[in-house]
């Protein structure tokens, strides 16, 4: 049934109900194809895009994750939800593994001290301000999420970081880097 230009214009003013798409928190899930499936075939490609589609993703960018992912690609995807464990399950009912990515908690004073470095020479050998360790390390700043990721990658790899400032790609490193399947490698240089 057609609606009346009036009745349209109507609806079209009318208060939209509160989208649930952005509701929660935001989860930051890695998605790729089970292994155990074909990769060449999403079983249900539909509930997969209302999936994505309900928990914030546009239909254009489900459209494009559902396609990288068709073709064997891992795409890390940014999505809202209540419960990262029930999404996390969701995809997995529809034959996606979705690992949850998070932003690890560091303790930028712990991976000094375990270096056994002053605050000076922990910000001359990865970078980082004077200052910005003091305050770290004092407690009046907290690091922010790309720091965070750094320093936990500080406490495990100190010489891939190092290797990194020093323009050295052949310390602690085999082969190009590459994360996987659908992340691009490193330009080499």
């Amino acid at each position: 049934m057609a609606l009346s230009l009036k009745e349209a214009l109507a609806r079209r003013d009318a208060p939209k109900a509160e989208s649930s798409a952005r509701s929660g928190i935001p989860v930051r899930p890695r998605l790729r194809m089970k292994a155990e499936i074909d990769k060449a075939d999403i079983d249900r490609p539909v509930d997969v895009a209302r999936l994505l589609v309900s928990h914030g993703v546009s239909l254009k960018r489900a459209h494009g994750f559902l396609q990288r992912i068709a073709a064997g690609d891992t795409v890390a995807a940014q999505m809202w939800s209540e419960n990262s464990d029930a999404l996390v399950a969701d995809f997995s009912d529809l034959g996606i593994e979705a690992v949850e990515l998070k932003i690890p908690e560091v303790s930028p004073k712990d991976i000094r001290t375990r270096l056994n470095l002053s605050q000076a020479d922990f910000a001359t050998a990865f970078g980082f301000e004077l200052d910005t360790v003091q305050n770290w390390d004092q407690g009046r700043n907290r690091p922010d999420a790309s720091a965070r990721i750094l320093l936990a990658i500080i406490a495990r790899h100190p010489s891939i970081v190092e290797s990194v400032l020093m323009e050295r790609d052949d310390v602690g490193i085999e082969g190009p880097p590459s994360a996987s399947p659908g992340i691009p490698a490193a330009p080499s240089h």
